[in-house]
C-alpha cells in the first residue's frame, strides 16, 4: 500500500477510536473504559502540572483544527570537483590542469507548497495530515503530543523536484570564472524524503506552556518564560542517480544518493507575552549540535561522458548493459553536439545508463543547527485563531560535498473545541 494512503487509513482509524468510544449511547465496552482512563489521566496530569494562575486548562478538551499552510524546503548542495575526478577530467581533455578548482553549488527549491490540513485531539495528544494543493510539492504527515512540561512531534515529508539553480565557480593558475543559472532544469526528477522526531522539555513548565501557542490545548493567561532541553532525531535522503541525470552526478565526485541520519541535542529559551486578555504572542529559539551524524552516499558510473561534447561521428555502435561497453569496446563516450548548434542533441538520452560503483559511510564532525518557532493567537470562547510560523535548518558534510537543508513554513489556524 502506498505510504500516503497508509497515513490516510491511520487517520481515519484513529479518528473512529476516537469517536466511537466517547458515544453516550453505546455499551461501557472495553474500548470505551479504555478510552476514558486514558483521558482522565491526561486530565489530572494536566491540572496537577499547572499553575492555574498562570495557565487556564479547558474544560472542554476535545479540538479539531483547520490548518492552512505554506512551506518550502531550501536544500543546498556544494561540492567541489576531487583529485580523481580532475585527474580523470585532464586525461579526457588532454591537458595538463594542476592547479584547477572547480566547485558548484546546486539549490535545489521545492515548489512552495499550498496545503490545508485538519489536526483533531484530546487535549495534547492528536494527529493531523496536510494535502497539498499545489503540483509536485508531495506530501506532509505529523503526530503529536504535548503535556505541561514536554512535547513530541513526529513528521515525514516527501516531495522531487526539476527546478533547480545552478552556479559554477572555475580557477585555474591566475585566472577565474563564475557561471550562474537560476532557471536550470534537471532532465529527471529530483526526489527529496525527510524524517523528523522532535521533542522537547520545559524547565518552568507550571507557568509556560508551548502548547498554548501551538497547538492550543490550554490558555496562557500571564507572560511566562521558560528554558527548554531539546532533543531530536532527523533522517533525509537526496537522491539524483537517475541515469538522466548523468551531469549532476559528475559534478557530485559519482555521488548520486545521500543519505544521512542525525541526532541532535540543544537548550532555548521561550517566551509566552500577554499583551491583552485572550491574546498570546510566542518566540521560541533553540541552537541545536549535531552529537550523531551519519552520512552515507552511493556513487554511479555513466556510459557517456557529460564533461566531454563531441562533433565527431566515430562510430560507438550500441551499447550492451550486460558487458556495460559499446561495441567498439569502450566504456564511456562524449556527449553529442548534432549538427545544429542552437539545439541541444538529446538523442544520447535513448541508451544512456547508470550504475552503482559502491558506498561509502562517515561519521562527521558536529555541526551547529538551529530550530526556531514564533506565532500569534487569540482565543474566543470555544474557539481560536492565529499565524504560525517555523524554521529548522539541518547541515552536514562528506569529503569535498556539503549540504545545508532549510525548511520552513507559515500556518493558519483556526480551531474549535467541544
Amino acid at each position: 500500500m502506498e505510504l500516503r494512503q497508509m497515513i490516510k487509513h491511520l487517520l481515519l482509524g484513529l479518528l473512529v477510536c476516537i469517536v466511537v468510544p466517547v458515544s453516550a449511547q453505546q455499551k461501557d465496552s472495553w474500548a470505551r473504559r479504555t478510552s476514558r482512563n486514558i483521558r482522565q489521566r491526561l486530565d489530572s496530569a494536566l491540572f496537577r502540572k499547572v499553575d492555574t494562575t498562570y495557565i487556564e486548562v479547558p474544560k472542554k478538551a476535545w479540538r479539531v483544527i483547520l490548518r492552512p499552510k505554506i512551506n518550502q524546503i531550501d536544500t543546498r548542495v556544494t561540492s567541489a570537483m576531487d583529485d580523481e575526478m580532475l585527474s580523470k577530467l585532464s586525461d579526457s581533455w588532454e591537458m595538463d590542469l594542476t592547479g584547477l578548482h572547480l566547485d558548484w553549488l546546486l539549490k535545489l527549491e521545492q515548489p512552495m507548497s499550498t496545503s490545508v490540513g485538519v489536526w483533531v485531539g484530546y487535549r495534547g495528544l492528536g494527529i493531523g495530515y496536510s494535502q497539498s494543493l499545489t503540483k509536485h510539492s508531495g506530501y506532509y504527515f505529523s503526530l503529536s503530543s504535548t503535556g505541561a512540561s514536554y512535547g513530541v512531534t513526529f513528521s515525514l515529508r516527501s516531495f522531487d523536484t526539476d527546478d533547480l539553480s545552478a552556479k559554477l565557480n572555475l580557477s585555474y593558475i591566475d585566472e577565474s570564472f563564475s557561471e550562474k543559472n537560476d532557471d536550470y532544469v534537471s532532465y529527471a526528477p529530483i526526489k527529496v524524503k525527510t524524517m523528523f522526531l522532535d521533542g522537547y522539555y520545559v524547565f518552568n513548565g507550571k507557568r509556560y506552556s508551548q502548547a498554548a501557542a501551538y497547538n492550543q490545548s490550554v490558555i496562557q493567561r500571564r507572560s511566562a518564560g521558560s528554558f527548554l532541553l531539546g532533543l531530536s532525531w532527523y533522517q533525509s535522503s537526496i537522491d539524483f542517480s537517475n541515469k538522466l541525470n548523468g551531469d549532476i552526478i559528475l559534478a557530485a565526485n559519482n555521488i548520486g544518493k545521500i543519505k544521512v541520519h542525525q541526532g541532535n541535542i540543544g537548550i532555548g529559551y521561550g517566551y509566552n507575552w500577554v499583551p491583552a486578555r485572550n491574546w498570546l504572542m510566542n518566540i521560541m529559539v533553540m541552537p541545536t549540535v549535531a552529537f550523531y551524524n551519519r552520512v552515507k552516499v552511493t556513487k554511479y558510473a555513466s556510459n557517456y561522458n557529460f564533461f566531454i561534447l563531441d562533433s565527431e561521428t566515430e562510430d560507438y555502435g550500441t551499447w550492451d548493459p550486460e558487458k556495460r561497453q559499446w561495441a567498439n569496446g569502450k566504456v564511456e563516450r562524449p556527449l553529442p553536439i548534432g549538427e545544429d548548434m542552437d539545439k541541444e542533441d538529446l538523442s544520447w538520452q535513448k541508451d544512456v545508463d547508470n550504475w552503482e560503483i559502491g558506498s561509502e559511510t562517515k561519521h562527521t564532525r558536529w555541526k551547529v543547527n538551529i530550530n526556531a518557532h514564533a506565532g500569534i493567537t487569540y482565543f474566543g470562547k470555544d474557539w481560536f485563531a492565529g499565524v504560525y510560523g517555523q524554521l529548522h535548518r539541518f547541515s552536514y558534510k562528506h569529503d569535498n560535498m556539503n549540504v545545508k537543508i532549510w525548511d520552513w513554513y507559515v500556518r493558519g489556524s483556526v480551531g474549535l473545541r467541544f
